[in-house]
């Protein structure tokens, strides 16, 4: 029941936030290229994207409408934010876990859903210069 509430309240969360995100926004391009620099480079280690989710889950969050995703593929990305977001809830000792659970759910994200994200984000950008007039 805790399951389907949460995917309710990320549902209405979404749907407010794809109606005010806005692609306009100054900080946009700043945000796209910090991402992309952080998840789309393979010579990031995966200790540093970990520690950028939470930029990732913003980014996403602001920009809801940036790159189409598919319904499944929608699904998948809250799945993986809800499972992250619980991670981070648990306390061990009064503290977070420090590795571990995140990195499997990370690279479970990766492998699937991710590439997709990150490769939608990074053509956009090569659209929009083809687009963009000499």
């Amino acid at each position: 029941m805790r399951f389907y509430f949460s995917s309710l309240l990320a549902v209405i969360f979404g749907v407010i936030c794809s109606e005010s995100a806005d692609i306009n926004d100054p900080h946009y391009e700043a945000d796209r290229r910090f991402i992309l620099d952080i998840f789309h480079n393979p010579s990031v280690n995966n200790s540093t994207r970990e520690r950028n989710i939470p930029e990732l889950i913003a980014f996403y969050r602001r920009y809801p409408n940036d790159v189409h995703l598919s319904d499944v593929d929608k699904q998948q990305f809250e799945r993986f934010i809800f499972e992250y977001n619980e991670s981070r809830n648990v306390l061990i000792d009064g503290v977070p876990p420090q590795g571990g659970i995140i990195g499997s759910i990370f690279g479970n994200f990766l492998g699937r859903l991710g590439y997709k994200y990150f490769e939608c984000l990074f053509n956009k950008k090569k659209d929009e210069i083809k687009v963009a007039p000499v």
